[in-house]
């Protein structure tokens, strides 16, 4: 830390920032958005977005593809709605996030040196390894929001390994990066006052400290009260304490300034309530002592003494937009974002869930993901001679459709969930899947797996947890919203099991069968 001048205790000068490898022209034009501090706060909220994005698909991959310990309850019903839809938005706000962020560090990519030692190859290759995953995480699973696959490769599980490659690499950038992290979120964003004069900015490049003092007139005008009319003052602001001296500079007295020319006026500074002489430092400006008019009060410019020692001309005109707006741009990006496909889970912000791919129009209001053209099931569903087939500890029995409908009949209000975010809730009605398998036989315990009328596809057959088979409100369902099942919607029965994902509410049922 910086020794305390006037009793005040200032924070750590800024770092320089790096050289770059780029010719000095374009260097001198980089935004002083990008940097630190800016990286450091948009890295906080890509951070959380990710960590939710991690946890929520890792909760929908494990329902899909249980292991032995792992326990998803039937209720509340609405929880796997929650949990996806939170999935999905989490990871769209992360792409401006991530934009964002890029954007502030991407000068530093070009810093000198550009390979180094194996310490700084080991940090590039992690951060490339971060980007790297971190994107193609994104970019794969907005693709699949859209039901969009232009690869070869089997996105559920692919996306899956990666996320854990994609969060390794984010807890060892966070880990590598924290000493900059913690300095950065502890300076404030406003940056000292930049000062626009090509001369003091010559002598800032050339480190010509004597010219970088010289007095400016003020405005004229009659002299104040308790002012001699003919006179010198000066003017002094306190030092910005981000803009204290760094490492590079020359220690100085606080009591010492720098020399006045030859020939000039010793200026005065004029004290500032709350702070001792201690704290002020001259401003410097441009003109020489004599320009200065004996009738004209005259004051001085501030400039970092850092960027008077060490010659920095960066630190003088910093160009592009600044932090905060950067920030708030972002923020305002990421609310945007999670806006647009926000509506697909949320049914009151349809209206403004522009980019959603599902929008909970469809067949009797609900969206469809698998038609039954695209399943090629339209012949055998309606057949006359369709029969649901169900097995209970080696009894089988089969049921037409209008013996199902025949049997006592229960309603259940249940959303689908899908994984791809959208989820719309649907009044179902159809027989209980515990009463039906009591229909066939004595059901005591074991999983129930269902099949498709499909004859192909990945999801062709699913298998339902023995906790959500016996819940009230898990139905062979038959009607939905008041009406006879849609085909597209899986008549002329399917399964609908409270907080699943759509992918395993089987439609166009052929068989049932109570696992030993």
């Amino acid at each position: 830390m910086s020794k305390t001048r006037g009793g005040i205790a200032p924070l750590d000068p800024e770092p320089e920032p790096p050289a770059l490898l780029v010719p000095a022209l374009i260097a001198s034009q980089v935004s002083a958005g990008r940097g630190p501090a800016v990286a450091a706060r948009v890295g906080i909220a890509l951070g959380i977005s990710i960590t939710l994005c991690f946890l929520t698909g890792l909760i929908s991959h494990w329902i899909q593809h249980p292991p032995t310990w792992f326990y998803w309850p039937a209720h509340p019903v609405w929880l796997y709605r929650v949990t996806q839809g939170t999935h999905v938005i989490s990871g769209v706000i992360a792409i401006p996030l991530l934009l964002v962020k890029l954007w502030a560090v991407f000068p530093r990519l070009f810093s000198r040196p550009l390979i180094g030692n194996p310490l700084r190859m080991l940090e590039r290759g992690s951060i490339a390894l971060l980007v790297g995953s971190v994107i193609f995480q994104l970019v794969t699973g907005l693709f699949n929001t859209a039901q969009f696959y232009p690869w070869k490769f089997f996105f559920t599980t692919t996306h899956y390994a990666m996320s854990y490659v994609a969060v390794g690499a984010l807890a060892i950038h966070l880990a590598v990066k924290l000493p900059i992290i913690r300095t950065a979120l502890a300076r404030p964003l406003a940056k000292p006052a930049a000062v626009s004069d090509p001369e003091l900015e010559s002598a800032v490049e050339q480190g010509d400290s004597t010219a970088m003092r010289r007095t400016e007139p003020l405005d004229a005008g009659e002299p104040q009260q308790g002012q001699p009319a003919v006179s010198e003052r000066t003017s002094a602001r306190v030092l910005p304490e981000n803009a204290a001296a760094s490492d590079h500079s020359v220690a100085m007295p606080p009591d010492v300034g720098i020399p006045p020319m030859p020939g000039a006026a010793a200026p005065t500074a004029e004290p500032v309530a709350g702070h001792s002489d201690s704290d002020l430092v001259p401003e410097h400006g441009g003109s020489r002592a004599s320009d200065s008019s004996p009738t004209s009060p005259a004051r001085t410019t501030a400039l970092p003494e850092s960027a008077v020692v060490r010659g920095d001309s960066t630190s003088v005109a910093q160009p592009g937009i600044s932090r905060r707006a950067v920030l708030s741009a972002a923020g305002i990006a990421a609310a945007v974002a999670g806006l647009a496909v926000a509506g697909q889970t949320i049914p009151f912000l349809r209206w403004v869930a522009v980019l959603s791919p599902r929008s909970g129009e469809g067949p009797q209001g609900l969206p469809v993901n698998r038609t039954a053209a695209a399943a090629g099931v339209g012949e055998r569903a309606q057949d006359s001679a369709y029969r649901l087939m169900v097995d209970v500890g080696g009894v089988r029995r089969a049921f037409s459709r209008a013996e199902l409908a025949a049997l006592p009949q229960s309603e259940s209000t249940l959303p689908i969930a899908c994984v791809e975010g959208w989820s719309a809730s649907a009044h179902w009605s159809g027989v209980r899947l515990r009463d039906l398998l009591a229909a066939v036989g004595e059901y005591r315990s074991g999983d129930v797996r269902f099949e498709s009328l499909e004859s192909g596809g990945l999801y062709r057959t699913t298998v339902l947890p023995r906790r959500h088979a016996i819940d009230a409100s898990t139905l062979v369902a038959l009607r939905v919203n008041g009406e006879e099942l849609d085909l597209d919607h899986g008549y002329p029965c399917r399964l609908i099991a409270p907080n699943r994902p759509g992918v395993l509410q089987t439609k166009w049922l052929s068989t049932i069968e109570v696992l030993a």
